[in-house]
């Protein structure tokens, strides 16, 4: 394959996932709506539009697409191709019981978090932690967490791909802080986001690990904020997270 044809290619592929993504977005769309936002001809964006619905990753009522079946499948693939990540759904929903904090866990793929399991209980659901998204590992609980379980190398390979993005005034931005956080991380076993990633969101992180010692994910939980800066307070919810994790970890080892 030429260059020219390969630059198509992708330009084709890329087109196809802003298609997905805006169907997201707005929960289904007309052609002329996703032409618009796109500023693309409308006969551009049906094409696009018919070969997804060929492969079912697009549905259409009337006149109106919306995202297909074949998503669900392929995400629930994601979700389920690990023991870890299956069992971790249990888990996730036994710290919200317990604790009584939004919980959630994830798992870290190209360098992001990604979350693979969520709990609320009747509470409204926050954006951010919508099943799929995906979030830096320098400035959340659960990915400097997980960072701390990494080698060094892997770390630095991390923040050369993604950097280190300032989303809060609270956000570490330099390598030299981060790791020095994450030395405290690995003693204490717990990691903390106090409003790093998004305003007046605190949390804390654990990491799960298989019985050879790689990192399965990490689970966490997040809250208000009186609820993570008082010191004693902070370490009993980390204790019981970590309890939790622990009873994970050990199941996970007899599966």
């Amino acid at each position: 394959m030429d260059r020219q044809t390969d630059s198509k290619t992708l330009r084709t592929t890329a087109t196809s996932i802003e298609v997905l993504e805006l169907l997201d977005e707005l929960d289904g769309a007309r052609v002329t709506q996703l032409a618009e936002r796109m500023e693309a001809p409308k006969s551009t964006v049906h094409g696009h539009l018919a070969t997804l619905r060929a492969k079912q990753f697009v549905l259409k009522r009337g006149d109106i697409y919306y995202l297909g079946p074949e998503l669900l499948r392929l995400g629930n693939h994601v979700r389920t191709r690990k023991e870890g990540y299956v069992l971790a759904r249990e888990y996730t929903e036994r710290l919200y019981d317990s604790i009584g904090f939004r919980s959630i866990f994830t798992t870290e793929m190209d360098g992001k978090a990604v979350f693979l399991h969520t709990a609320s209980g009747s509470k409204m659901g926050w954006a951010h932690e919508r099943l799929g998204n995906q979030l830096y590992l320098h400035d959340t609980a659960v990915g400097k967490a997980i960072l701390a379980e990494l080698p060094r190398r892997r770390i630095e390979q991390i923040l050369d791909e993604w950097g280190m993005p300032r989303e809060t005034e609270n956000t570490i931005t330099s390598r030299e802080a981060l790791f020095e956080e994450l030395e405290t991380v690995r003693e204490r076993g717990y990691a903390t986001n106090h409003a790093e990633n998004l305003p007046d969101l605190y949390g804390i992180g654990v990491a799960a690990t298989e019985q050879s010692g790689n990192v399965v994910g990490g689970f966490s939980i997040t809250g208000p904020e009186h609820s993570f800066v008082d010191e004693g307070r902070e370490r009993q919810l980390a204790d019981a997270v970590i309890e939790i994790v622990n009873e994970y970890e050990l199941e996970l080892s007899l599966v």
